[in-house]
């Protein structure tokens, strides 16, 4: 209880940077805090936003701001979602009519609310929130008249701005102006959001180092279950790609070798138990699932030798599929006849980085131009 005494303490008696809402059904002291948590939602920090209106709360029962932050926060979806049931839960005929501005938002449909959130935003034309709403990525103009209009609660509209000069919102994009605009968020509010975009921005421009310094930065903010993580794994595997290339490269070498020695406990190693392993052999059969009776020695041929060669390594943009290609050298004896043949294939395998390291999805051998690949299975 000490503890919950010293947190609204400090919510109630922090300068309150960002005014959002001027008219609230909250007493003073539950009213900064809520202002408090709409600045972390405006800023995508809802589990911060949560804390802050249940704070809220606790100083007010009936701060309707709080109330409708904790809806806003809350999944719309009419299967499961729990909007709809928190703003039934609310009297609203206890709120003030800036409040029931935003209750309204939420209660319109998608088809309803575009024009509602304008509509709204000229009847309260000094609520920062009201005005915010109104905001459009179909338009990045309408964030930089926003941030003129209401400076002390920009930040957010800054990151968006930098984002408009990232993708041509602006015309042509500008990676210098995305960089200012995205500091100036930084500036005015230290948080997860504005690291993550600039992040992206480093991302966009190759620069992977700085994209992980801030990605991981954004995580620190909360790495419970942080939405950044993604993002730093990703830019963690673009700066370090030709690593993970030799590292997959090895791995299609020592399963290659698991195959040929029949060692299925080796091949495990390289297989997800959830993932049915694709093969096509180079006898140019059909595909078929690989499974455990596939790997053993072949006893039709005896392999002299097989080695790979020639390997490049592919990866998807998010870093989480690789396909290698090699070409495959070798030579083996058909037991039948005891004629020897020169084993010369090209190939690729496709591999797919899984919460258990990088396992195996697929391999393709085919024999290169005029020469053998295996003969056909009896």
């Amino acid at each position: 209880m000490k503890n919950v005494i010293t947190l609204l303490t400090l919510f109630t008696t922090m300068a309150i940077n960002a005014q959002w809402m001027q008219d609230t059904s909250c007493n003073k002291k539950s009213e900064i805090v809520a202002n408090q948590a709409i600045e972390y939602v405006v800023n995508l920090e809802y589990m911060a936003a949560f804390g802050a209106a249940n704070a809220a709360l606790l100083l007010d029962e009936d701060c309707g701001c709080a109330k409708l932050t904790l809806a806003y926060i809350s999944s719309a979806n009419t299967k499961w979602g729990s909007r709809a049931q928190k703003l039934d839960a609310i009297d609203k005929t206890s709120l003030t009519p800036e409040e029931k501005g935003w209750y309204e938002i939420m209660r319109a449909t998608s088809q309803e609310r575009t024009s509602l959130e304008e509509t709204v935003a000229q009847q309260f034309p000094e609520s920062p929130l009201l005005n915010f709403l109104s905001t459009s990525m179909q338009d990045f103009n309408t964030f930089k008249t926003f941030a003129d209009k209401f400076p002390k609660n920009a930040a957010t509209a800054y990151n968006m701005i930098s984002y408009g000069y990232t993708n041509g919102g602006f015309g042509e994009n500008d990676t210098t102006q995305a960089m200012k605009y995205v500091t100036m968020a930084q500036q005015m509010h230290d948080g997860p959001n504005s690291y993550d975009s600039m992040a992206e921005h480093y991302a966009t421009m190759g620069d992977y180092e700085n994209a992980l310094k801030n990605q991981l930065k954004a995580i620190d903010f909360g790495t419970f279950s942080s939405p950044y993580r993604t993002n730093a794994l990703r830019y963690y595997a673009k700066i370090n790609q030709e690593d993970i290339a030799k590292e997959v490269q090895q791995k299609q070498k020592d399963i290659q070798q698991a195959i040929l020695e029949g060692d299925y406990q080796s091949y495990k190693e390289f297989v997800h138990p959830e993932i049915e392993v694709s093969t096509g052999d180079s006898n140019l059969n059909p595909f078929y699932i690989y499974t455990q009776k596939d790997v053993k020695t072949n006893p039709e041929i005896t392999w002299a030798s097989f080695l790979l060669s020639d390997m490049k390594t592919y990866f998807s943009p998010d870093m989480k599929t690789a396909v290698v290609t090699f070409v495959a050298d070798g030579q083996y004896t058909i037991t039948a006849t005891n004629n020897t043949v020169e084993y010369a294939t090209r190939a690729s395998s496709t591999w797919c980085n899984t919460d258990d390291g990088w396992k195996i999805l697929h391999t393709s051998f085919a024999p290169r131009k005029g020469k053998n690949g295996i003969p056909e299975r009896n």
